[in-house]
């Protein structure tokens, strides 16, 4: 089992149950759906098709919703046909509904020209042309050609430096989260997020439409403004994950500074107990070639010891040429990169951190210190809702670790958590009962063998009287080596 996930968008190229089998088979453990494209109808089906997959594989599957945010694009152009753009010559933003020419072309964002002033720059089509302002209307933002080329269709509009009086919500997202909260999906990801409001507000609708009985649809912000970067540690407070959107990023702030903020917000991530997936080109030279370039091959491994929890493959698999090859190039290549241990490559920053006083955090390090003085490679974690193994997670010990959970919920959802591997397993009545249901569970899967000693922890779980514990157990036993209480646990910690 690799401890990277891979993640992979689904579209035209990938929506089959045969197609999305055969990709579980070579190595996706999560699937996103990209709102900016689509029917509710549409997407109802892929995601009927990636759960009928993944069951008659027998395996967990997450599903992401991607939310579209407030997207800023140009409008039609006549004919439909691209227009080219010269350098230094003369070109109009409008909020008036004209059909687009080289030299004009409407936008559906009406409050443009009261938001940028002469001398601003804005991006075209993800960066490739540069507009200059040089004057503004009511209507209207006249621009000289800074960089041109070819201008096609709805293409997207960034404002770098420019802040938006916008939520990150639009009354699509809104829909589309209601949609998709029906649909029971494992993950919400917020575009365009900038501070901190943005996430409690969609956290609060979440938790509002939320039917599980244990749980929640996880809240992913996604960085990709430079707003987000200086707010960075409040958005991870008030968010379950966060996604390093390198294109958005790339474009708002600048190229080579996207992988200092990679590394910045993987680490700041995993500090505070979030999941972190790596996005956006990560093999796109595959959308039409059998082959990933070694500098993407680089960059893949790069983001793998960085510690994300997952990367994510775009266009790749939604419209590529090759979408299950991908997945099996990106898996070869995690497998590659896992060759090297996460403590070969610097001590893990969660052992680097100052005592937070949380008997979870107490409960992870005693578990990850029993491991190593039991010369066991296996830590099991009991959990209700995926909130333990997740903590567990974060520690990036490098340990085996099997996430038990009676909720089928938990167990796709923990499908895209760095270095867990989920199980469900049948209700206990009493916790000694709960352990050997693990170990019988751990057991037929193959996973682990008679006599081996491994490590098994709970937070509290209902209905069972346990509270905060740390097992050392010997499969094939009736009792554990070892039970470290909760106050026992925080003594460890403290000495």
């Amino acid at each position: 089992m690799r401890n990277a996930k891979i993640l992979a968008t689904l579209g035209p190229a990938s929506n089959t149950e045969p197609i999305i089998r055969t990709m579980l088979e070579a190595g996706v453990n999560a699937v996103r759906i990209n709102m900016s494209h689509g029917t509710h109808s549409e997407h109802e089906q892929t995601i009927a098709n990636a759960r009928a997959a993944a069951r008659s594989l027998d395996r967990p599957l997450a599903i992401l919703v991607d939310l579209s945010g407030p997207k800023i694009r140009t409008s039609t152009l006549t004919g439909g046909e691209p227009v080219m753009l010269t350098e230094g010559s003369r070109f109009t933003l409008t909020t008036k509904k004209t059909e687009g020419t080289s030299e004009i072309v409407s936008t559906n964002f009406s409050e443009l020209p009261r938001v940028v002033t002469p001398d601003s720059m804005i991006l075209l089509d993800d960066g490739a042309l540069k507009l200059k302002v040089d004057s503004v209307t009511e209507t209207d933002v006249n621009c000289t050609v800074v960089v041109g080329g070819e201008l096609k269709e709805r293409k997207g509009i960034n404002l770098p430096a420019t802040k938006l009086p916008i939520p990150s919500m639009t009354e699509k997202d809104h829909i589309d989260l209601e949609w998709a909260m029906g649909q029971n999906v494992d993950y919400i990801a917020l575009s365009f997020v900038r501070r901190a409001e943005d996430c409690r507000e969609a956290k609060e609708l979440i938790k509002k439409l939320n039917t599980r009985e244990m749980g929640r649809a996880l809240l992913v912000a996604k960085i990709e403004k430079a707003e987000a970067i200086e707010h960075l540690e409040e958005i991870i407070q008030e968010t379950d994950g966060v996604m390093v959107a390198r294109g958005d990023l790339g474009v708002e702030t600048s190229v080579e500074l996207v992988p200092v903020y990679q590394k910045r917000i993987i680490e700041r991530a995993v500090a505070n107990d979030r999941f972190v997936i790596t996005a956006t080109q990560m093999l796109q030279s595959m959308i039409d070639s059998p082959y990933p370039t070694r500098a993407e091959a680089s960059d893949v491994a790069n983001a793998v010891w960085d510690g994300t929890d997952a990367v994510m493959l775009s266009a790749e698999t939604a419209s590529g040429k090759y979408p299950v090859e991908t997945v099996r190039t990106m898996a070869q290549i995690i497998d590659a990169a896992e060759t090297i241990r996460p403590d070969q490559l610097k001590k893990p920053v969660k052992y680097s951190l100052p005592p937070s006083g949380r008997t979870s955090q107490a409960l992870c390090k005693a578990a990850a210190y029993a491991a190593k003085e039991t010369m066991t490679e296996k830590i099991a974690v009991y959990t209700e809702s995926g909130l333990m193994a997740r903590r567990l997670s974060s520690f990036r010990s490098g340990l085996r670790t099997f996430g038990l959970t009676t909720s089928e919920d938990a167990y796709n959802q923990l499908s895209l958590i760095w270095g867990v591997q989920p199980f469900v397993h049948e209700v206990p009545w009493a916790t000694q009962e709960m352990l050997k249901i693990g170990e019988r569970t751990l057991l037929e899967a193959g996973v682990v063998s008679a006599g081996e000693t491994l490590v098994m922890m709970a937070g509290r779980l209902s209905g069972l009287g346990l509270s905060s514990s740390v097992v050392v157990w010997t499969i094939g036993t009736d009792v554990p080596h070892r039970n470290l209480k909760a106050a026992q646990v925080q003594e460890i910690e403290e000495n």
